[in-house]
């Protein structure tokens, strides 16, 4: 597509990204997410779109790679832009090139369709922002919202919100009744001249405490400071107190390409500087800048690297749940003389996947667990089989019954450094 070079003339006066920003002297946890980020164009390849309410500078996605690897983080979480409306090809074009080490929050209109949804789903798309400020965007009617946030409530995706600290109290209401996490940017833009305990920001915090849905990035220091540069002294207390309040629901990014700032353009390098101020214990910064957006955007789990143990969780309850139907199914006696006639032809009676009928065929309750089988539900099969729970412990210790029933009486398995699995 040809450019039209007057359309495409940043607003007068629109600063663009700093050139060069130093190395932080913080040093970020291995596998640190840049979790509030955007790319902008470019406008000859990715249109801005035609209501925009401004015209950036482009900043593609190569700009924004570089920047990561510069500060020092391992991935990115990309925001849709305002100035590209509905219009995510640049955003999943970048999610794209990053060949996994980035996921998005789209912006989709209610007429987007399951297809659409899908394509951005595996481009890597993991949410959709609404926009409440007026002087961004025309702003969408909350029915509307509800609508798009329970048509993108089957695919795990969350809500990603964006308001001033005056429109708090008619919005709470809405926020409640999204059916996803709900994700606040840059804490609700507080008025950092007020007291950090004052009634304003204690009604975020209150917002924080009543709902255990919404979460809040701490960040955009450079938007809302008033002291500035390098220091942004006056964010820091606001910031710490919600990572210390909520620690395990805060997420942090750069903001950049930091679009709509007027007064400066932030070394993006004294903002990560300014991490361990608010986030003051390296566990606080692990949570925030590592555990927090992995379990959000790629769907990582802290307790995944215990040795030997698979948590039946939310996912895990999904994944498994026509599996653990069959399994209850099992409890009446019609249904378990009619899966020991013919076991296949049974089990295709439900939409299991292949691979969690191949376990049950082979009593591979390993595997079965591995598929989101629940041990609870489980039982139900041996127990057809007439087996005991200590003859399916052992198959799943892979010993002899009698061997796991000597181990148990005499106090358990012995601690073997190094050893991984089993029980």
């Amino acid at each position: 597509m040809s450019r039209d070079a007057s359309k495409y003339t940043a607003d007068a006066g629109w600063l663009s990204p700093h050139p060069s920003p130093h190395r932080p002297r913080f040093t970020l946890p291995p596998g640190a997410v840049d979790a509030h980020c955007h790319v902008f164009g470019p406008g000859d390849e990715f249109p801005y779109a035609p209501e925009r309410k401004y015209t950036p500078t482009d900043a593609p996605k190569d700009a924004l790679f570089a920047l990561r690897d510069h500060l020092g983080f391992e991935r990115n979480v990309i925001v849709q832009g305002t100035c590209h409306g509905a219009d995510n090809r640049a955003l999943t074009d970048a999610l794209r090139a990053s060949e996994g080490r980035a996921r998005g929050i789209a912006t989709v209109r209610r007429d987007v369709t399951d297809e659409q949804l899908k394509d951005l789903h595996d481009a890597g798309v993991r949410g959709v922002r609404f926009n409440f400020v007026k002087r961004l965007v025309d702003v969408t009617p909350p029915e509307v919202l509800l609508e798009i946030a329970r048509r993108i409530e089957p695919l795990g995706w969350h809500v990603v919100v964006y308001f001033e600290a005056q429109e708090l109290p008619e919005l709470e209401p809405f926020f409640a009744k999204l059916p996803t996490t709900v994700v606040v940017d840059h804490m609700g833009r507080p008025d950092l001249r007020q007291p950090v305990d004052g009634p304003d920001f204690s009604r975020f915090v209150e917002l924080l405490r009543r709902h255990p849905h919404i979460w809040s990035k701490v960040s955009g220091a450079e938007r809302l400071s008033n002291e500035g540069p390098p220091g942004y002294r006056d964010f820091v207390p606001f910031a710490r107190r919600i990572v210390d309040a909520f620690p395990d629901r805060v997420l942090w990014g750069t903001d950049w390409p930091h679009p709509n700032l007027k007064s400066h353009m932030p070394d993006d390098g004294d903002l990560v500087d300014l991490i361990p101020h608010f986030a003051v214990t390296p566990e606080l910064q692990r949570r925030l800048l590592v555990d927090n957006p992995m379990r959000l955007y790629w769907n990582a789990k802290p307790y995944a690297d215990i040795p030997g143990t698979t948590v039946f969780d939310s996912d895990m309850s999904r994944k498994g749940y026509h599996l653990n139907m069959f399994c209850m199914s099992l409890m009446k006696a019609a249904n378990r003389e009619r899966f020991k006639a013919n076991e296949r032809a049974y089990l295709d009676e439900w939409p299991m996947t292949e691979e969690q009928k191949r376990g049950v065929l082979a009593r591979d309750y390993n595997g079965m667990i591995s598929l989101g089988g629940n041990i609870y539900f489980l039982a139900k099969i041996f127990a057809t089989d007439g087996k005991s729970f200590q003859h399916a412990a052992a198959l799943m210790t892979g010993m002899a019954q009698e061997d796991y029933a000597k181990m148990m009486l005499s106090g358990g398995r012995k601690y073997e450094p190094g050893r991984k699995g089993g029980a």
